[in-house]
């Protein structure tokens, strides 16, 4: 399956299964996902994610999220969750659906978002200093995860303006 992931989205999937494995954990979880975007820090993910929240910020709510998970036994087996599987697949389909040749880091972000019931939400609104702009923000990244184009996704990565408008 992720011969069609970029090589960061790649090492993002890798950095989420030692998180899981540093933690005791048998299963990669969304929230390991998420932090994985968050270890790496460079790709058009986190900074969709860093446009919610500051990085320390993402990362202690997501570590704390992390650190409520039981524990299995320390260097067992990982494997991806079945609700990792879906959030890598629902990654996998957008890029079918647009015939865009590799799943990147902000495919992966979007999946993560893409549900209300996402695991992953609870933790960018603890992150985020105002929930009516964490909501709007995220309502802008399922847009560009409904119709990505890396144009849309770096207008909203690093647009200075769309950040304000939403204070």
């Amino acid at each position: 399956m992720l011969e069609r992931f970029t090589e960061r989205a790649r090492r993002v999937v890798v950095l989420a299964t030692d998180e899981a494995r540093r933690r005791g954990h048998s299963a990669v979880e969304p929230a390991h996902l998420l932090m994985g975007v968050l270890r790496d820090g460079e790709g058009m993910g986190a900074h969709l994610l860093h446009q919610l929240a500051e990085h320390t910020a993402l990362r202690a709510a997501a570590g704390q999220a992390l650190d409520a998970m039981p524990a299995a036994s320390p260097g067992g087996e990982v494997s991806l969750s079945a609700a990792s599987k879906a959030v890598l697949q629902a990654a996998l389909a957008v890029d079918e659906q647009h015939c865009r040749g590799r799943v990147a880091t902000e495919h992966l972000v979007g999946a993560l978002l893409k549900d209300d019931d996402s695991v992953v939400l609870p933790i960018l609104y603890a992150a985020g200093p105002d929930g009516e702009r964490t909501r709007r923000l995220i309502g802008i990244a399922r847009l560009a995860f409904r119709r990505p184009s890396e144009d849309a996704v770096r207008l909203i990565a690093t647009s200075k303006w769309r950040v304000q408008n939403y204070r």
